[in-house]
């Protein structure tokens, strides 16, 4: 593989972290903003006052905690699969 192939990879390898970093961040905001904003919605339509607005902003959370937790696993899966490629390639030297 000729230096050229190498930097092409750091490249695209980094910017695939950063893809991943941005949709933590969308997969973070949006249960929470979404679920304030339906909340909101729903009590003004209900005429209740702020009980739909706090349940699904706490449900928003949840799920915020579920994405990341979730962000987390893929995040060490593709790790361990790095270090066992990389143990792999040390083998065969």
């Amino acid at each position: 593989m000729s230096r050229r192939d190498n930097d092409e990879s750091g490249w695209l390898s980094l910017w695939r972290e950063a893809l991943l970093a941005m949709s933590l961040g969308w997969d973070l905001a949006v249960p929470i903003f979404g679920g304030v904003l339906l909340g909101y919605f729903l009590d003004r339509l209900l005429q209740t006052r702020y009980i739909m607005t706090v349940g699904l902003m706490v449900l928003g959370v949840g799920v915020s905690y579920y994405n990341l937790a979730r962000f987390i696993r893929r995040m060490g899966r593709a790790d361990e699969e790095s270090e066992k490629k990389l143990k792999e390639k040390g083998e065969q030297k």
